[in-house]
Parts: C-alpha cells; sequence; structure tokens
C-alpha cells in the first residue's frame, strides 16, 4: 500500500521553523575566553564527520536503569559500543564553531551577535530555509519522542514534500534577498514582513501544488501572530477538498516546552485521521482544532489561541483518537464563491454610474494563477472614544479616510498596469453595530460614493453579528474581526470588483444611492455566506 504524502508550506516569520541562536560551547572555547556558566556544556544537534565508535555508559539512560539492573542481559561489560555514521542523522554535541574576527583562532559566537551592528548582526540566520530538518529532529527523538518512548513520529505516518511558499530563511549565497525570496523577523534590525503582492504567490503555489494529486493534505506553517489571517486566506481561495492545517509555535524549535513540535505531529494525525476532510483549513494549536474562520491568537504563550465571533469555532481534538464535534457551517475551500476557480480572469464592473462600457480589471495570468498587481488594497480604520476633534459630522476632519480615498483615485486613474485597481476600507467600529463617529460615518460615505467598499465590524472580538440596518451604505461585516473582514473584502473585490462611483461623492442623487445599494448586496451575499 502506497504511503500517504503531505506537502508542508514555509510561511513567513515561523518562530516553529526557527532555532535558539548557535552559541559556541565552552569546549569550542579558549581559556581566555568567557566561559558560559554552568556544570553541563551546550549542546547542538549536529551531523558526524566521519564514522566514530563510541563506548556508552550502561545504566545512564535513567537514574532508575542501576536499580533494575537484573532485568538487563550482561554481556560482563560495563559499555555497550556502538559505530556511528554521518547517515545516521544529527546527533547532539558540543558547538564548536567559532566566529571569524581576522585574529588567530577567531572569538566564540555569542548571543549578542544578534544584536551588533558592527559585525552586521552575526552575519547568520537562525530560521530554517524549509521544515526538512525540524521534521528529522523530531523523527531522531531530539526534540522528543511519543508516550511509548519511540521515535520516527512522522515518518512512519507520511511522506513529506517541502515547499518554500514564503520561507522564513533565504539562500544569499544563491543571491536569495530578505522581504522579497525569505521573511524572518530576526536579527530584528533586518526582519521583514510579505507584502499585499505575496498573497499571490500564496494562493498560486498552495493551488498548483494540490492540485498536481497524489497527497493526503497540506500542512502551512507561519508565525503565531499572522498565521490565523493566512489561514482564512487560504480557507477562502484554494480550491480543494483536501484537508489543510496551519500550524504555530510560541516557542522555537530546540527551546525549553517548544510547542511546535507537537503541532506538527498532531496536524499530521488530525490529517491522517480523515476526519477534517472537507472541512477547510483548520488551525491544529495546543491539541485543539480551530476553524479557520474563528482561529486566532490572544497572547504569545502556548495555549492562548482561541475563537473569535462568539458562537464557536474549536472544531474538535487532535486526540488521541482525533476528534470532530462540530463543523463549519460555511462556505470554504472547495465551496467557497471566491476560491480561485471561482474568480474569473478579468473582473468586470461599472466605474461611474451611467457609464455604458464596464471596466475590466486583469486578475488572472495565462495559466490562471492570481496576478500581483490584482491583489486589492484594503485598509483597516479604527473608532475609538473621545477621538474627535468635536461634535460635528465634518468629513474634512477624517484626513486618514480622505488620504486613503485619494490614493485610491489616483492609483484607478494611473494607466501604469503595476498600479492598484481595487481598493476598499474596513471599519472597526463599536460594538455590536460596528459605527464610527458622525465625521468617520460621513467621510465614510464619500468613500463608498467614490467607489471604495466598505466593511463595518465590532471591536477586536466581536462576540456576534453585525447588524445590516445600522448603516445601509456599508457592508455588514457578520462576526468577523477586522483582520478577517478585510480578507473577506480582499477577495469578494476580486469577484465583484469595486462600488459604481457617484458623479460628486459629497452629493450623491437617488439614482446613484439606488446603484450602490444594489452592489453592496451582491457583497453582502458573500459576506453572509463565508
Amino acid at each position: 500500500m502506497d504511503r500517504p504524502k503531505i506537502a508542508v508550506f514555509s510561511g513567513p516569520t515561523s518562530t516553529i521553523a526557527n532555532s535558539p541562536s548557535l552559541v559556541t560551547s565552552n569546549k569550542g572555547r579558549a581559556a581566555s575566553d568567557r566561559s558560559l556558566p554552568g556544570r553541563f556544556d551546550h549542546l547542538v544537534a549536529q551531523s558526524l564527520y566521519e564514522p566514530v565508535t563510541v563506548r556508552i555508559k550502561k545504566f545512564s539512560a535513567h537514574p532508575m536503569e542501576e536499580d533494575a539492573k537484573d532485568v538487563y542481559f550482561d554481556d560482563g561489560k560495563g559499555y555497550y559500543e556502538v559505530e556511528l555514521h554521518p547517515e545516521d542523522g544529527a546527533f547532539l554535541l558540543p558547538y564548536m564553531a567559532r566566529r571569524k574576527d581576522g585574529s588567530g583562532e577567531g572569538v566564540p559566537f555569542e548571543a549578542g551577535d544578534m544584536t551588533n551592528a558592527a559585525i552586521e548582526y552575526g552575519g547568520r540566520q537562525t530560521f530554517y530555509p524549509d521544515a526538512s530538518r525540524v521534521f528529522a529532529d523530531i523523527d531522531r527523538g531530539i526534540a522528543g519522542r511519543d508516550e511509548h518512548g519511540e521515535g520516527n513520529l512522522l515518518d512512519r505516518r507520511a511522506d513529506f514534500e517541502f515547499i518554500r511558499a514564503l520561507p522564513p530563511a533565504g539562500y544569499t549565497e544563491q543571491g536569495e534577498k530578505a522581504g522579497v525570496d525569505y521573511f524572518p523577523y530576526q536579527p530584528w534590525p533586518i526582519s521583514r514582513r510579505p507584502r499585499y503582492s505575496d498573497l499571490a504567490r500564496v494562493t498560486n503555489t498552495v493551488q498548483r501544488t494540490l492540485a498536481q494529486g497524489g497527497l493526503a493534505g497540506a500542512i502551512w506553517l507561519e508565525g503565531s501572530p499572522t498565521v490565523e489571517e493566512t489561514s482564512y486566506w487560504l480557507n477562502l481561495l484554494i480550491d480543494t477538498q483536501l484537508p489543510i492545517a496551519t500550524c504555530a509555535s510560541q516557542r522555537t524549535h530546540g527551546q525549553l516546552a517548544n510547542d511546535g513540535d507537537r503541532n506538527i505531529v498532531d496536524a499530521v494525525e488530525v490529517i491522517l485521521s480523515g476526519e477534517t476532510a472537507g472541512m477547510g483549513v483548520v488551525g491544529v494549536q495546543d491539541e485543539r482544532i480551530y476553524a479557520a474562520r474563528e482561529f486566532k491568537k490572544a497572547d504569545d504563550r502556548p495555549g492562548n489561541y482561541k475563537a473569535t465571533g462568539g458562537h464557536g469555532g474549536i472544531l474538535g481534538t487532535a486526540g488521541p483518537p482525533v476528534t470532530v464535534w462540530y463543523r463549519p457551517n460555511y462556505k470554504h475551500t472547495a465551496t467557497s464563491e471566491v476560491n480561485l476557480t471561482r474568480v474569473p480572469a478579468d473582473v468586470i464592473f461599472t466605474d461611474k454610474i451611467g457609464d455604458t462600457s464596464p471596466v475590466s480589471v486583469r486578475v488572472k495570468d495565462s495559466d490562471g494563477g492570481l496576478m500581483a498587481t490584482a491583489i486589492p488594497r484594503v485598509n483597516i480604520i479604527k473608532q475609538a472614544s473621545y477621538m474627535g476633534e468635536d461634535d460635528s459630522s465634518n468629513p474634512d476632519q477624517e484626513v486618514d479616510i480622505l488620504a486613503r480615498i485619494a490614493k485610491a483615485l489616483a492609483d484607478q486613474s494611473n494607466p501604469d498596469d503595476k498600479s492598484p485597481k481595487l481598493h476598499g476600507l474596513v471599519l472597526e467600529g463599536t460594538s455590536p453595530y460596528g459605527l464610527g463617529s458622525t465625521s468617520q460615518m460621513a467621510a465614510l460615505a464619500i468613500a463608498v460614493y467614490s467607489g471604495l467598499p466598505v466593511v463595518r465590524v465590532g471591536r477586536s472580538d466581536p462576540g456576534g453579528r453585525v447588524p445590516g440596518f445600522m448603516h445601509d451604505l456599508s457592508i455588514a461585516g457578520s462576526n468577523l474581526d477586522a483582520n478577517k473582514a478585510r480578507l473577506l473584502l480582499m477577495a469578494s473585490m476580486l469577484k465583484l470588483g469595486r462600488f459604481p462611483k457617484a458623479k460628486d461623492p459629497r452629493n450623491p442623487t437617488s439614482k446613484e444611492k439606488d446603484a450602490l445599494l444594489a452592489k453592496i448586496a451582491d457583497f453582502q451575499e458573500i459576506f453572509e455566506a463565508h
């Protein structure tokens, strides 16, 4: 019987694919160097250069072995002898490397190198270019064994294909550049974050991979603060019935109490169980299974992911056995109305009310992939009490909103194909109504009549849905938080385009309002279903 195969995608700023800084151990330090405190030497998983025969002291693996020595076979020796080979994999050994500094013997690598601009922050990367080494370490038992004391937790379950979608580490000797080819968060001065256009790369890479056939599912690895957003985007855009699990970690691979390795093992079990097939993208964190739509990080510690929206979102447990209690009641992946298959090659819409010819914006390339230049630009506006300059409804107070409108109109009139043509806004307003101040709502009315779709959501972690009747010029964002509503609006615009503009956005006619309301209804239908 063929072994199942799982695709493993490396995403940006991934603590789950990061390690503590490599620090030279005491055995690699000269007498004149600073000695690391403590009675034990610092060990790092490394490969042997050549075969070596070692003698292992008997009864040294556990404090109680000596007490039970009568059950052990006795060959008359006080040791076990074994030959180790480079191909056996990494072993825990002292880290002997030293940093070049122009002297005859170099200096020890220190954790502080990563904050030292004088030595270009150490010149090294702590992130892994893909997850293959992480998986190998888990299998070797370096990061942990199962409860039965056996290793190969992953290898005995499936084969894996490792794919660098938006990896956190890059091969600089091959010309890869931070912020273009890879996205780390440390060293902090040279950290990089992905951009709008990178969502196209994510979408196309995952869709092409899952369409190739022969896969049991996929795992997406990303930094814990942002994995919730990519999870929902994949849930909306990827056309597949295969299970997709997303994982993150609060602590680095190899660090004390690292949670990421366990999340990876659990994700494999969730995928192979078949329990989440047809359920769309799920987050697998801390032995829980989260729906992508409600998946949210609450704090920087293991066990502190939660479900947003106030009405569930934790679908099941990683077990054992893997158990699913609830299934999502909204459209996703293969059933999504905005997945890549259903998104048109060209989105066609009316630019100005009364136009005789529609506007067409190219969304897909000739291969059916999402174009980077087509990703809509959607920004978030936040309401808070005591923000207004006065109690008037003067929209000109809202310089940020008006600037966004001006930027959108400038991009749309720019003949350059690289200028984004689709723009929108999300208002994080009061809960549950999703309303801003009177001046904000006046400015947002100008935005919608300038062609920018506006979605209203409640503050932070909404506990219920936004009523649609509170403001008929905008899209009610259901119980989504602002970040999820932003992603759904971006996906919706790829299919529906933007709102029809009024001739004078500050003084629209009744006909122009009717046309706007009809377009809002199309967007609202998507928001109700996803």
